[in-house]
């Protein structure tokens, strides 16, 4: 679409001005011409799936443009389906289930509707992407029904969905992230429904506030995402920033850690980087103002729905203080089925084989490659049934974020596990994850395990302790 701009603005005034200082009579005739071409359509490259061929941009298949300068991914951000299947959903109340009894922390399950559910007033008239809200609205709904259902606390965020007065947009127009309008108003709904859970009555109340600190610039990830298909670039977009900070009102954790009631924040938060990026959304602060309680925010930026969850479960603040509330942050286009993340985080919660005496244990030189590190047998064989086992590996170098598992069983059978940590995930080296159960598995018994590195992985000296024990889940 073209344009013709008349030069109305500060240079034809100051223009018109010099002209008559000099005595000539300018007329509208004379004023410049400009020829002027609306930004921005995606380009045609956008709605090839080759075009997103790095592992920055297969995030954003396949980019949709919006009304008003809005862009949505459809694999992400236009689903129709949500939550995890039946199999995913067993693994998801075992986890909690097993969370509460070995620790008492209760999960809270914070599963954000997507961009396309909250702001369906901005989608295109006529979409590329087969997209039906009211059937996305009734899944999204019926998933957090089923959540409740397997046991786990989940606040209701479909109020978020029928919002069409608000003034302040939940998402970046251009940013896969929420607001910190949207982060407030979710936060909002959170603590509302933590107040009524029986472990929150017992905890310290102190006095959050919240002020307005400056506005934040976002250069969003889907218009960089355009910018390296198409080669183009959209402006910035800028919205209200807040801090939130104690009154000094109120127990504090501080002081309750004096008397013996809690050495760290009785609520704990783990995430994305929703919850704690490059720019603070300030959701852990709108949860402290509205709940009354301090929160350790644990979130890791880049570290998808369950990079802080290793992290956290693996670190010394969870094995020595657990929280008496844990809150997930995950974004609703996860379905949260995978087996072998339940396989890994189920155990982590006990600790695996740190409070008992592992059944092997072998400490092996690794090299890049396939490396056999524990074996059953040696003239002492031991019946090891799959269902009723764990792993746990610790390298000497804690950069090692990347493992694949190989388990033989005796009659030939084999089972393999990957395992990865983000690059912005810290670990101490350690992985830890479940021989298979069902009925397939049960009566298959342990022979040896295999551990496949990459080159860039293995560092000098490298070293592996195994051991295996019994689960604590069982």
């Amino acid at each position: 679409m073209k344009q013709v701009f008349r030069g109305r603005g500060l240079w034809a005034l100051v223009a018109l001005g010099l002209l008559s200082v000099a005595g000539v009579k300018a007329s509208a005739a004379e004023l410049p011409e400009y020829n002027i071409e609306r930004c921005c359509d995606l380009c045609p490259l956008t709605a090839y799936p080759s075009s997103y061929d790095t592992g920055y941009l297969k995030n954003f298949k396949m980019l949709v443009q919006g009304k008003d300068g809005w862009l949505f991914r459809s694999e992400a951000e236009l689903v129709e389906q949500f939550g995890p299947n039946l199999e995913g959903l067993k693994h998801l109340k075992r986890f909690a289930r097993h969370l509460k009894q070995t620790t008492g922390t209760e999960l809270v399950m914070v599963f954000q509707p997507t961009k396309g559910l909250v702001h369906p007033n901005h989608l295109p008239a006529t979409s590329p992407v087969p997209f039906s809200w009211n059937v996305a609205r009734k899944n999204y709904s019926d998933a957090l029904m089923r959540f409740r259902q397997a046991g786990l606390v989940v606040p209701d965020l479909t109020p978020l969905l029928d919002e069409e007065s608000r003034e302040d947009a939940f998402f970046f127009k251009r940013d896969h992230h929420w607001t910190p309008y949207g982060a407030r108003r979710t936060a909002k709904i959170v603590a509302e429904r933590i107040k009524d859970m029986p472990a929150y009555q017992s905890l310290a109340q102190q006095e959050f506030v919240t002020r307005r600190s400056g506005l934040i610039r976002k250069d969003g990830s889907l218009q960089d995402a355009v910018k390296r298909i198409c080669g183009f670039e959209y402006g910035s977009q800028y919205v209200d920033e807040f801090r939130t900070e104690s009154s000094g009102t109120g127990q504090s954790a501080e002081a309750s850690a004096l008397f013996g009631d809690q050495e760290l924040p009785p609520i704990t938060l783990v995430g994305t980087s929703n919850s704690k990026g490059a720019q603070d959304y300030n959701f852990v602060g709108a949860l402290q103002e509205f709940l009354g309680v301090e929160v350790l925010n644990v979130a890791v930026a880049g570290g998808s729905y369950d990079g802080s969850m290793y992290e956290y479960l693996l670190s010394d603040n969870f094995r020595e203080s657990p929280p008496k509330i844990m809150i997930w942050e995950v974004p609703g286009y996860h379905n949260l089925d995978s087996a072998e993340f339940y396989r890994q985080v189920t155990p982590m919660i006990s600790g695996a084989c740190e409070s008992q005496e592992p059944v092997l244990q072998k400490t092996t030189p690794v090299k890049a490659g396939t490396t056999e590190v524990l074996y059953n047998g040696g003239g002492q064989f031991i019946e090891m049934p799959s269902n009723e086992y764990v792993v746990d590996l610790q390298f000497s170098d804690p950069g090692v974020k990347e493992v694949d598992a190989f388990i033989w069983y005796v009659f030939g059978r084999k089972d393999r596990v990957d395992m990865e940590y983000g690059d912005r995930v810290e670990t101490p080296g350690r992985f830890v994850f479940e021989l298979p159960e069902g009925p397939n598995w049960n009566d298959e018994m342990f022979m040896s395990l295999d551990l496949a590195l990459k080159p860039e992985q293995v560092s000098e000296g490298l070293t592996v302790t195994t051991k295996i024990c019994r689960r604590q889940d069982i």
